[in-house]
């Protein structure tokens, strides 16, 4: 199955495309053009904070009291902090791949090239389907939030204006999405810091009733919400891990745009090298703070989840903001809220515009999508994306919390199915390396921990949670249609998509390979370009540093 123009393509023999890529080699201009490119348009501080943005949406904050009912506090700090190295896992296998070839479609087309063009086609819709999804759900979601305020708004407007939005951040250039992107990202930490400072101050008793509850709800009702039947408690730490695997991502991004990130051999690394942080951060730091601010039997929490309460009505914060009588502060923390969550659907939509731009770029998608504006943009992937996203009109007929927890179950199915097929495109990739003896060389500029120990265990823990993660259908008198569709849909779509490509590869192409072999693996397609974008880089930010302060030079290093 493929979309192709007709032209004839070049077949990935590693000496073919050796020669193609020497012929020509660039001037001393084309090199000044290649560091100032305007596709190349993200600076570290944007790759940054594009990372935290995408990985931090209202889960954290709302959706995570789910997990915290189920599992209680250690069990909830138990299942993240299970799934976290998982993510961890795949961050050390993206960066080798990601950082040797920074490209538009990062891990979408690794999978092409290191495995078979079947498997990157279907990796690449079912990732699409995956952030169309999760645009559809942070647009559904923010109506729930509005609705913490005022349930006279019709859910249309505020879709329609995040809508507006969306199209006009990511329309124009690549340089004006990281900008505002930054911005609005810096809020979400602030959310964060300030919760965890929250939690700090609340617990020992800086607050209205003088309540110093510290540890409190970790022994009443206790660490797995009073549970001491074994398999219920495994079952809430595996609801913990489910969640997980919705909430925490953020690597997958890094990799995504590595195609528009000035200096990637500079910039990349310290982006994924911080990964572990942000996790450490965000999500245990997160999961720790909900498990001593609120009871996991608290009659309020449980209610609200029940009753499938607006907006952060829901949230273990706002509930305990609400038991120790503190005013004002759950709405400021609402409407901070709101902006994490139009923040993570602006990433969600820059991602999947990339994604469909890779797909067009290698045939399978339509190549009308590959087409840029003149700051490199693909204005028209962005537009089908915001188009497809209208989608979450649907919350008003069919209900916002009923078309949530579709999108939820949606999404958690695709996200799983992507993190395997990265584990099996990094194993191929570490194959090819070994075949071509290239492995313990100085052919890789940097490296992941604990390989390839890393890529076994995203190979092994991914397939087993995805197995397991619709259990709850199968439950007696739990079984419903709709249910089963959403929990194992996303599988079913990857499967047909790349049996059918296969099938067109083999009996239309004539073309028999099962994967590519290890020894013809392209390793040198591209490899030059990036090198001679690297010399530019390196050489335009010698030339700068010479006039820059210290300050200045200190904002480099980090951002």
């Amino acid at each position: 199955m493929s979309f192709d123009d007709g032209k004839e393509k070049v077949p990935y023999s590693s000496d073919t495309t050796e020669s193609a890529v020497t012929e020509v080699l660039p001037s001393d201009s084309a090199n000044l053009d290649l560091a100032n490119d305007p596709h190349r348009g993200l600076r570290m501080r944007h790759v940054q904070l594009i990372a935290i943005s995408g990985s931090i949406g209202s889960a954290l904050f709302v959706s995570i009291g789910d997990p915290l009912t189920s599992a209680g506090p250690l069990g909830l700090l138990i299942g993240v902090a299970l799934w976290s190295l998982v993510v961890w896992a795949a961050n050390n296998c993206l960066i080798e791949m990601t950082v040797l070839l920074p490209l538009d479609g990062g891990f979408v087309r690794f999978a092409s090239r290191f495995v078979d063009k079947s498997l990157g086609m279907a990796l690449g819709w079912n990732y699409l389907i995956t952030q169309w999804a999760l645009i559809c759900f942070e647009l559904t979601a923010i109506n729930v939030i509005v609705e913490y305020w005022t349930l006279t708004l019709s859910p249309a407007v505020c879709i329609s204006v995040a809508l507006v939005l969306l199209f006009l951040i990511n329309i124009w250039s690549v340089r004006w999405y990281g900008e505002i992107e930054f911005f609005i990202s810096v809020t979400k930490l602030f959310l964060i810091i300030g919760l965890t400072l929250y939690t700090f101050i609340t617990m020992v008793g800086g607050n209205p009733i003088h309540d110093k509850y510290g540890f409190r709800f970790w022994k009443t009702p206790g660490p797995f919400a009073g549970i001491t039947n074994f398999r219920e408690v495994i079952t809430g730490i595996f609801d913990a891990v489910s969640w997980g695997t919705f909430a925490i991502v953020g690597p997958d991004y890094i990799s995504l745009i590595g195609g528009e990130v000035k200096n990637p051999r500079r910039i990349l690394p310290k982006a994924f090298n911080s990964t572990i942080y942000r996790i450490a951060l965000f999500y245990l730091t997160g999961s720790l703070c909900v498990g001593i601010v609120s009871s996991s039997t608290d009659e309020n929490l449980l209610g609200a989840i029940a009753a499938g309460s607006p907006g952060a009505a829901k949230s273990p914060y706002v509930i305990s903001m609400n038991r120790l009588g503190i005013p004002i502060l759950p709405s400021l923390v609402n409407a901070v809220i709101l902006i994490s969550l139009f923040s993570t659907a602006n990433s969600f939509t820059f991602v999947a515009s990339r994604v469909l731009l890779s797909l067009a770029q290698k045939g399978q998608a339509p190549r009308v999508f590959a087409r840029l504006n003149r700051h490199g943009v693909p204005w028209l992937s962005v537009i089908v994306t915001l188009a497809i996203s209208c989608l979450a009109y649907l919350s008003v007929s069919s209900g916002t919390v009923k078309v949530l927890n579709w999108w939820i179950d949606l999404v958690t199915a695709a996200q799983l199915v992507t993190w395997t097929c990265i584990a099996i495109a990094y194993l191929r990739f570490r194959a090819g390396l070994k075949a071509q003896n290239l492995l313990n060389t100085n052919f890789l500029p940097a490296r992941g921990h604990l390989q390839p120990f890393s890529g076994w265990y995203l190979l092994v823990w991914s397939p087993i949670v995805l197995f397991f993660s619709g259990y709850y259908v199968f439950l007696p008198g739990a079984f419903t249609a709709p249910d089963f569709v959403f929990a194992y849909g996303s599988v079913f779509i990857f499967l047909a998509i790349l049996i059918a490509s296969k099938f067109y590869q083999w009996f239309v192409k004539k073309d028999k390979v099962f994967w590519i072999p290890a020894k013809e693996i392209d390793f040198v397609s591209d490899l030059e370009q990036i090198e001679e974008l690297t010399r530019a880089s390196e050489e335009k930010r010698e030339i700068k540093s010479a006039s820059r302060t210290m300050v200045q030079k200190v904002s480099d290093y980090f951002f």
